[in-house]
């Protein structure tokens, strides 16, 4: 029997294809029965899932399952041989395909396909009002502030320090931590001008924005459209020294427009799921998403909060989805605060991800900032940032401030990631458990600020503690070896295991140019037979070339040649 309801589920990679369809013509979802005669097979993940994915769930120790299956290309090619159809994107982890049509004859032929299980009617109409991501983002003053330089490396953060001082944060950059090698998907409604304006110079210079997508049209297309999500990569990752430095401002993007302006329709959650997919494939780390809904443009649409409960609304499964394929999804818990709804907005609900409410330069929670708990009493939201004044960069290349845990949200993704980039072996979920046990209010979180403000500083702390305490798996790196240095080649922070000796003695490291001068030393206490050392300061400035780390602990001499690029 064929079902002829609203749905939402998840998309995946494929642009737009088919037919012209007038741009005004409505969305279908089509849910398929099946991924039998599939070409696309579990233990050839490499045909659908991209090195970084497999590698980031290899890490994890994430099976690869029938989700991952793309949707049977027969059955696509069916589709788009019935008539006057684009094909928008497919969805691969719930085996649906977005389409947009206003042939109905061709809508007929796709039903009565025996693959077909669901055709539905997406529910589109225009709205009289601009819908504001997040729930009623506040923003648009301008800022002219003195510089502000803090941290052993000298990073000039300007106008922006506070709201990264508010959690320690300089203590990652001080480190090198500044997001290089991490790969962060920002969702939102569009990406005006940060393929021209100044603060994303760095980025496209070092092509740093590896991907775009635009899951309303199907097409790649991010660069226009509304300027909520200009700002808040400009919290990421704008680099203007003395003016703005943003979380994470040498990771990778992945911009995904999904989110639609001048209307408010269930499709934004199907974007969205889309966009987390697309995510996956590509092997983001971290989905910074400072979107949320609870009410349409038709209100036989809208949520209830008994559906909060992290596993009934199809965006929140997605977001859970995404987690349990590995990366962390930090999102907005919206601003509601003080409006009649009060509550959360989904996805911010989903329990496997970091959801984010504000508090204001004093440490003190918004009024706009939404309420927690879910629906089934979980805390809600984990964490703050700072959302009140929060320095952003304009698309004019302004410097400015806005309001908003849609802002907060950003800083606490880009921060997460720099954590994460210290210790790439931990799980998703032990990073989330680190920032929230660092947090102001871990021992009595309300449903505010959930466990409160993370101190990164202490999050790197337990981690780093907890590296340095874990000799089984030191040893099972090491092997045969008495040290161990990665990566290698290495640009601009390295790692090493090493077996220590019986005595007590400290153990030295010197960093040895090809010239036979000692570039760096470091000196380690002696903690027990197996040890963890991170360089992460002070190897940016180095020529590129050989070098020999050499480990002297009593009469203990090691050498081990590395290369820097």
């Amino acid at each position: 029997m064929k079902i002829f309801v609203l749905s939402f589920y998840l998309i995946t990679t494929l642009l737009a294809t088919g037919l012209q369809v007038a741009a005004q013509a409505p969305r279908y979802v089509i849910a398929f029965t099946d991924k039998h005669n599939s070409p696309y097979q579990l233990d050839n993940p490499a045909g659908y899932l991209s090195p970084r994915a497999l590698q980031r769930r290899a890490r994890q120790h994430i099976s690869i399952d029938s989700t991952d299956l793309p949707v049977n290309p027969a059955y696509v090619d069916s589709i788009l041989q019935v008539g006057n159809v684009q094909l928008l994107y497919t969805l691969r982890w719930s085996n649906q395909a977005v389409i947009r049509t206003n042939d109905r004859a061709a809508l007929e032929k796709i039903a009565a396909f025996p693959f077909v299980r669901m055709l539905d009617r997406s529910s589109e109409r225009m709205s009289p009002y601009i819908a504001m991501p997040g729930g009623g983002m506040q923003q648009g003053n301008r800022v002219t502030a003195p510089a502000r330089t803090t941290g052993a490396t000298g990073i000039d953060y300007g106008s922006a320090y506070e709201q990264i001082h508010l959690h320690e944060g300089e203590y990652l950059h001080d480190k090198n931590l500044r997001g290089d090698g991490m790969l962060i998907a920002v969702l939102d409604g569009g990406f005006p001008s940060v393929n021209s304006n100044r603060a994303f110079e760095w980025l496209r210079s070092h092509q740093k924005i590896v991907a775009t997508r635009n899951f309303t049209n199907g097409d790649t297309d991010v660069y226009n459209y509304d300027d909520h999500g200009a700002h808040c990569l400009s919290i990421l990752a704008a680099n203007l020294p003395g003016e703005m430095t943003g979380a994470a401002p040498e990771a990778s993007y992945v911009l995904l427009r999904t989110e639609e302006e001048g209307t408010e329709q269930p499709i934004e959650e199907t974007n969205w799921a889309g966009g987390a997919e697309l995510a996956d494939s590509l092997g983001v780390d971290v989905i910074s998403s400072s979107l949320g809904y609870n009410t349409f443009d038709e209100a036989e649409n809208d949520h209830t909060y008994a559906q909060l409960d992290g596993h009934t609304l199809p965006v929140t499964r997605a977001a859970d989805m995404a987690a349990r394929k590995g990366m962390i999804v930090v999102n907005s818990a919206g601003n509601e605060g003080n409006l009649g709804w009060k509550y959360l907005l989904a996805p911010a609900d989903a329990d496997s991800i970091l959801t984010v409410g504000a508090v204001n330069s004093q440490r003190q929670v918004a009024a706009f900032s939404s309420f927690g708990p879910t629906a089934d009493g979980r805390i809600k939201p984990e964490v703050a940032g700072l959302g009140v004044g929060t320095i952003l960069v304009d698309t004019d290349g302004s410097i400015g401030s806005g309001n908003g845990t849609s802002f907060a949200c950003p800083t606490i993704a880009g921060l997460v990631s720099c954590l994460w980039q210290a210790f790439p072996r931990r799980s998703n979920m032990e990073i989330l458990q680190a920032v929230k046990a660092s947090s102001s209010q871990y021992t009595s979180p309300d449903n505010r600020i959930g466990y409160g403000i993370p101190d990164f500083r202490a999050a790197y702390d337990t981690l780093l503690k907890k590296e340095m305490q874990d000799t089984a798996y030191i040893r099972q790196q090491l092997g045969s070896r008495p040290i161990k240095v990665f990566p290698n080649p290495f640009r601009n922070q390295f790692n090493v295991y090493y077996s220590s000796s019986t005595s007590q003695d400290p153990v030295h490291m010197q960093l040895i140019d090809a010239g036979g001068r000692v570039t760096k030393n470091w000196l380690l206490s002696s903690y027990g037979a197996y040890g963890y050392f991170s360089s992460q300061t002070g190897l940016q400035q180095l020529p590129t070339g050989m070098y020999y780390l050499r480990m002297v602990q009593g009469a203990k001499r090691e050498v081990v040649k590395l290369m820097k690029y």
